[in-house]
């Protein structure tokens, strides 16, 4: 059976950005990314109000590589990842996670991935690829990156173990 009564209603509101996600408790995430900055948005009420963190690399970044971010609202858990060339040279991998987003959007830690010590980039053609970000937040909430890095020709997973109490 179809029903074919039902009709839809545009929500008129602005988003902060084309990347966005509803985390499993309703509260929208978007991610806007500016040179090599990134501002994470937060909406509790269907985007009517926003709250919102800075994350700036313009002190060790030349430009931004891949990135992603997930969130899950059961463990209070948002995670953005970040591949940059750094302003030496080679590419970094970074993650950083807010633990209890709702109550407070800062990053907790700010993890490094790798050696950080190879220079790639996306697309065909290119010797060393990297080319894009895998991210996932594992039920534990442990988290689950994408890598590459000199100790093996082939992008790598990191996979977090040890979790803070």
């Amino acid at each position: 059976y179809m029903d074919t009564t039902l009709s839809w209603n545009e929500l008129e509101v602005q988003f902060p950005s084309e990347y966005c996600q509803i985390d499993r408790t309703g509260t929208l995430h978007c991610v806007a990314n500016t040179g090599t900055t990134f501002t994470h948005y937060m909406s509790k009420d269907g985007a009517l109000t926003w709250s919102n963190h800075t994350y700036s690399l313009d002190a060790t970044a030349s430009q931004i590589e891949e990135w992603e971010f997930q969130a899950n609202g059961e463990l209070d858990l948002f995670i953005l990842n970040v591949r940059y060339q750094s302003t030496d040279g080679p590419d970094v991998d970074t993650v950083y996670h807010v633990r209890g987003y709702s109550e407070d959007m800062t990053p907790d830690t700010l993890t490094y991935i790798g050696q950080g010590d190879l220079d790639s980039t996306s697309g065909a053609g290119n010797d060393i690829r990297f080319d894009f970000a895998s991210l996932a937040i594992l039920n534990d909430g442990g988290v689950v990156v994408a890598y590459h890095d000199s100790t093996d020709p082939d992008p790598l997973f990191a996979v977090e173990l040890d979790l803070p109490a």
